[in-house]
């Protein structure tokens, strides 16, 4: 299944600009990106739903561009549930099924599999209008689920459920897509902690162009540009202005204040070396700790605590270093406070490089991966 180079123009504005993207076989495709970057509308490019301004949408071999959505074998969970109003939650999972003349006895049996799955046996026969927002949704997905299409497509379908919930479903729908063999699901989110649970892999999209389509560990580790960077990993990148110099194989880099020589592994994956030497320095906030733990550090700096976050497992805080502020992870004890003096130490060899101008990766990968360049 692939999309051939299609563009979606709504008023003669690009919503999605010439995305090639191939999607294999019995993968779990998740598009994520901030609101209005073009996922859904590729989604319901995908479903039939909308029809491409310009480009193809294949599915195996068949060009399904102009096919209508009840002739795609693709199965949808709408954001917004989409549920018949009129009929109890077992006739609206068992409506598809009914509409194809699947045997009841067989669909009896599915449905209280979908429905002990989603834990809405009990719903069974309530009417839409009697359930919370989180219940819906369980119920819609339990429509798409009972089907078992060849393709799941799937926009933002645990919006509505509670931080617990959301976690299990996760995991759920993961099973579910291992159990299905040859199944391939496309997953809509924003959430980019979701993307990054349950994708094989994940594709970012800005303003309606594809930036990048990696596995989580590669986006993660290898950003092909700032906004990537950003976009990818809780708390977000810290991204500040630095310098790199590099003259007879040996490279240097310094920001927030201090200098540092880069390992010769590091050097060897710098692509060039912008004019002037300006660059913007990622570090992780993984990457940026109390001096003095343990874990491979190689510069130091002095900060003064501003705003501490726990979440329970982590604590971070963002801290003043100079003119700067960056976000650290910092021991749960003793809880961090604010006005706290902390000397902080990262490992250069962490540190992500991109260019000042273009904002792309100034680092090759160290081993050869399959990737989708930034247009």
């Amino acid at each position: 299944m692939r999309f051939d180079h299609v563009w979606k123009l709504f008023e003669g504005n690009a919503v999605v600009s010439d995305l090639d993207l191939k999607i294999r076989e019995g993968e779990f495709l998740v598009l994520v990106g901030p609101s209005g970057c073009g996922k859904t509308t590729s989604l319901r490019m995908l479903a039939g739903l909308e029809r491409p301004s310009h480009g193809r949408i294949w599915m195996g071999d068949k060009d399904v561009t102009d096919l209508p959505t009840g002739q795609r074998d693709v199965s949808m969970v709408f954001q917004s549930y989409a549920l018949y109003p009129n009929m109890s939650v077992k006739k609206n999972l068992a409506f598809g099924p009914k509409v194809r003349k699947e045997p009841k006895k067989d669909l009896d049996r599915r449905i209280n599999e979908v429905a002990d799955l989603l834990g809405i046996r009990q719903l069974l026969n309530r009417s839409p209008s009697a359930l919370s927002g989180g219940q819906r949704q369980r119920v819609a997905l339990g429509r798409a689920l009972i089907r078992e299409p060849q393709v799941f497509l799937m926009d933002e379908p645990l919006s509505n459920l509670d931080a617990a919930l959301r976690v299990q479903m996760r995991a759920e729908l993961i099973r579910l897509h291992n159990r299905l063999e040859n199944t391939t699901t496309v997953y809509v989110t924003h959430d980019q902690v979701e993307a990054l649970t349950m994708g094989d892999r994940v594709a970012v999209l800005k303003d309606g162009v594809l930036l990048q389509v990696d596995s989580a560990n590669d986006l993660y580790e290898y950003p092909e540009s700032v906004f990537v960077g950003e976009f990818i990993g809780s708390p977000k990148m810290n991204v500040q202005p630095g310098s790199l110099n590099t003259s007879g194989g040996v490279a240097n880099i310094e920001c927030l204040g201090v200098r540092t020589t880069l390992s010769p592994e590091i050097t060897g994956r710098i692509e060039a070396t912008p004019s002037g030497g300006s660059v913007l320095v990622g570090i992780r906030p993984h990457d940026l700790h109390l001096a003095g733990e343990s874990g491979p550090e190689s510069e130091r700096v002095q900060g003064l605590i501003d705003i501490v976050e726990h979440t329970g497992t982590e604590v971070f805080a963002t801290i003043d270093v100079g003119d700067a502020k960056v976000i650290a992870r910092l021991p749960r004890t003793p809880l961090p406070v604010r006005g706290q003096k902390v000397e902080l130490a990262f490992n250069a060899d962490r540190v992500l490089l991109f260019d000042v101008e273009s904002r792309k990766s100034l680092l090759r990968r160290d081993s050869e991966r399959e990737k989708v360049s930034i247009r």
